[in-house]
């Protein structure tokens, strides 16, 4: 018998068109691919040997169908409702830089629209969960949405569970700047680990360098604070004032879309195994390494024989 999910992720799949053309002027083929930033996450984690559950609505069409099939082969557990409307799209480029031009349409899908579909009965949706990871897309996508996420931390956190918040700003969900800051800062405040690119923390506190942006969400009530620096891997903080950077790792990228989510999967496996806050670094920074290396962002995500071969790798000093 297998044994109960430990993690829940929580978000909107899309299916993805890939064209080999450098921008999406001139692109006329496309491969199709399944992705979404949790549904990322929840195969990363996954791969790494850690059981999780996906929760998501997908619309009555043929797209939707599409994901359902899709996930059905991702070895996650997922909860999936099918609602009336679409189901997202994403649009991208190869990318001549390894930095993907990228298209996503969002707007009214089934998602948008039924999210509270999946909460009929929350504390059901968390039973044999340990830990809640959550992102700042779905406080964008609708009202209803929002409103979703925030009843399912609010029963996260009754229970005890350990929390994970990656602000994962997607700028045109968010018509007000300041109503971003606001929701999303208020959201991170009540995690246990949040987790921000460095643009992404300047952006949502104004400060610049990444131990003012840490200290920000410590003095809040976070535990622990991941700030992710690109190539430069990443620097964590803890409430009780321990501190890491992550080794960086050399590797050839293609393709960076879905490293964040890679990082925060290698970085919640080592958090969910007790490992130490360096360790968790490493990890984060080798699956995100590992992601970039390859086109696409699910289908990027590593296998636990992989990272483990990069992790015991020759270290390469900062």
């Amino acid at each position: 018998m297998n044994s109960p999910p430990s993690v829940l992720t929580f978000g909107e799949a899309l299916v993805g068109y890939a064209s080999v053309e450098d921008n999406l002027r001139t692109g006329t083929q496309f491969t199709r691919f399944p992705g979404g930033a949790e549904l990322n996450v929840a195969v990363g984690l996954t791969r790494l040997g850690v059981r999780t559950t996906w929760a998501s609505v997908l619309g009555n069409d043929a797209h939707g169908d599409y994901l359902a099939d899709a996930v059905d082969q991702l070895g996650i557990a997922p909860v999936i409702r099918r609602a009336a409307g679409s189901t997202a799209l994403m649009f991208k480029a190869s990318g001549a830089d390894g930095d993907p031009e990228v298209l996503q349409v969002r707007h009214g899908t089934a998602f948008a629209r039924h999210a509270e579909a999946l909460l009929t009965n929350d504390v059901l949706l968390l039973e044999g969960i340990q830990h809640l990871h959550l992102t700042g897309i779905v406080l964008g996508i609708s009202p209803v949405v929002r409103a979703a996420a925030l009843t399912l931390l609010d029963a996260a956190l009754n229970a005890g569970l350990s929390v994970s918040f990656d602000p994962n700003l997607r700028l045109n969900l968010w018509p007000d700047q300041e109503e971003m800051r606001g929701m999303i800062n208020t959201v991170a405040a009540r995690a246990t680990v949040v987790m921000p690119g460095l643009a992404e923390g300047r952006l949502l506190t104004g400060a610049n360098e990444p131990n003012d942006i840490a200290q920000f969400y410590l003095r809040r009530g976070v535990h622990e604070v991941v700030i992710k620096l690109g190539a430069a891997g990443a620097r964590g903080w803890t409430a009780d004032g321990e501190t890491a950077q992550s080794r960086s790792f050399t590797v050839t990228p293609i393709d960076t879309v879905g490293a964040g989510d890679g990082f925060a999967a290698g970085y919640l496996a080592a958090f969910l195994a007790s490992c130490s806050l360096q360790a968790r670094v490493d990890q984060g920074a080798a699956v995100g390494a590992l992601v970039t290396t390859c086109r696409g962002d699910l289908a990027a995500m590593p296998h636990r024989k992989e990272v483990d071969a990069l992790l015991n790798s020759t270290r390469t000093p900062l």
